[in-house]
C-alpha cells in the first residue's frame, strides 16, 4: 500500500480562502440583482444609457414652497364635562339614566330620601312658631317695663320735688330713686328678651331654608343637554358629595386636546383648520384651531392645543384621532408624482432627460399625499424627468 500524500499548507490556505470569497461574490450578485444590473429593457443606475428621443411627457423640476407639519395624536374631549355628585349625604333612592342615555336641561336624573329633610322642614317650622309666640310675649313685656319705667319716672321727680322742699325725707326720696332704676332695667331685660327672640326666630327661619334647599337637592336635574357618559351609582347606595354618581358631557360641544412639543410653541397659528382622522370610526372630521394653552407640561415637555370639532356626528369623548397642524414655518421642497418614479427593490429612480439622452438618476423621497412624493435628495431645480418612469428602452 501507499501511503496518502501530505495535503501540504498552501493547499489548505486556498481552501480557507474559497469559502470566504465565494461568499462574497455571492452578496455581490445579490447586490447587483436588486439594483437591476441584469434587468434587460431598462436603463442601469446612473449615467448609463443613451437615447435619441425621450420618450413620454416630461417634468421640469421646481421647487416649490411647503408649510411644515406637525403630526400627532391627539384625544375628543368635551368642553362641557359634568361630574354629579349629591349635595347633600342620603340613600339613593332611584336613577333614572343609564349610560349612553341622552338628556335635556331640567330632566331628573336621581332621587335621593328625603325623610330626615322633610322632618327637619317640620321640626323648623315648628321651633319658628315658638320663638314667634316667644317675640309676642317679650313685646308684650316691653310694653309693662315700659309703663312701669313711666311711672317711676313720675314718683321719682315728684319726690325730688319734695325733697327740695323738705316735705319728705331723704329715705322717700332715695326710696323713689331706687323704684326708677329697677324699672329702667326691667325694660332693659324686657328689650333683650325680645331681641333674643328675634335672632332666634331668625335663626330658625334660615335653619327652615336649609332644610327646604337639601329637600330640594334630594332631586338631582341635570343643568345642560347632555349623554350620560358613565352611571357609577346604583338605587341603595349612601349619596354624598365626595362621591360621583353620573358623568356626562355635551356632544354638541367636543374638541380635539393635541400635545404639542414645545419647541413649535411659537410655531401654532390661532384658527388654522385642520383635519384629522379617527381609526375607530374610520373618518375624516374638520376643525379649527381655538385654543393654545399658554404652559407646558413639565413631565413631557408639551404643551396643549384644543381644537374645535365642526361636525361631531359619531364622536365620544376619549376617542383618539391622528392629525396634521400646519405650522407657521415653509421650506422648499421638491415634488413629483409617484408615477415618475422606478422602484428597484429598496432603491428608488427617476429618468432624467439630458441633450437627448435618458439617464437614471437615484433619488430618495417621501410620502406626500394626494399621488405625490417628496423629493429628500438626487434632484434639483431645472433638471427635467419624465413623467412616467417606467418607459421601455
Amino acid at each position: 500500500m501507499t501511503d496518502p500524500k501530505p495535503v501540504t499548507s498552501n493547499k489548505l490556505s486556498k481552501r480557507r480562502f474559497i469559502g470566504p470569497a465565494v461568499g462574497v461574490a455571492g452578496l455581490l450578485f445579490l447586490m447587483m440583482f436588486q439594483g437591476g444590473f441584469f434587468a434587460t429593457g431598462q436603463i442601469m443606475p446612473g449615467i448609463v444609457g443613451e437615447k435619441k428621443t425621450a420618450e413620454g411627457e416630461t417634468i421640469t423640476i421646481q421647487q416649490t414652497v411647503k408649510t411644515d407639519d406637525y403630526k400627532a395624536i391627539g384625544t375628543v374631549r368635551s368642553r362641557n364635562e359634568i361630574d354629579v355628585v349629591p349635595r347633600i349625604i342620603a340613600r339613593i333612592l332611584e336613577i333614572k339614566v343609564r349610560s349612553g342615555d341622552k338628556v335635556k336641561k331640567g330632566d331628573i336624573l336621581a332621587v335621593l330620601d328625603a325623610k330626615d329633610l322633610t322632618a327637619g322642614v317640620s321640626q323648623g317650622q315648628e321651633q319658628l312658631r315658638a320663638m314667634n309666640a316667644s317675640i309676642g310675649a317679650a313685646e308684650e313685656q316691653v310694653k309693662s317695663a315700659r309703663a312701669a319705667l313711666e311711672l317711676a319716672t313720675k314718683d321719682m321727680e315728684r319726690a325730688r320735688t319734695l325733697f327740695e322742699k323738705q316735705s319728705i325725707s331723704k329715705r322717700d326720696y332715695e326710696q323713689a330713686t331706687a323704684a326708677f332704676r329697677q324699672a329702667e332695667a326691667g325694660l332693659q331685660r324686657a328689650v333683650q328678651q325680645k331681641l333674643a327672640a328675634t335672632a332666634q326666630s331668625a335663626a330658625a327661619g334660615q335653619a327652615i331654608k336649609q332644610a327646604e334647599a337639601g329637600l330640594g337637592y334630594a332631586t338631582i336635574i341635570t343643568p345642560i343637554d347632555a349623554i350620560v357618559a358613565e352611571r357609577l351609582a346604583d338605587p341603595g347606595d349612601l349619596g354624598n358629595p365626595a362621591s360621583v354618581m353620573l358623568r356626562l358631557f355635551d356632544p354638541d360641544s367636543l374638541m380635539l386636546e393635541i400635545p404639542v412639543r414645545e419647541a413649535l410653541v411659537k410655531e401654532v397659528i390661532l384658527g388654522t383648520k385642520v383635519s384629522y382622522s379617527v381609526p375607530s370610526l374610520g373618518k375624516t372630521f374638520e376643525g379649527t384651531v381655538r385654543e393654545i394653552v399658554p404652559s407646558v407640561d413639565p413631565r413631557t415637555r408639551t404643551f396643549l392645543i384644543k381644537v374645535c370639532i365642526d361636525n361631531s356626528v359619531g364622536l365620544m369623548p376619549g376617542m383618539f384621532g391622528m392629525i396634521s397642524v400646519p405650522l407657521k414655518s415653509e421650506k422648499n421642497v421638491i415634488i413629483i408624482p409617484e408615477s415618475a418614479i422606478i422602484k428597484t427593490g429598496q432603491l428608488e429612480s427617476v429618468v432624467e432627460v439630458e441633450n437627448g439622452r435618458l439617464l437614471r438618476r437615484q433619488i430618495r423621497s417621501i410620502d406626500a399625499g394626494n399621488g405625490n412624493r417628496e423629493v429628500v435628495s438626487g434632484l434639483n431645480s431645472g433638471q427635467v424627468i419624465l413623467k412616467n418612469g417606467n418607459f421601455r428602452g
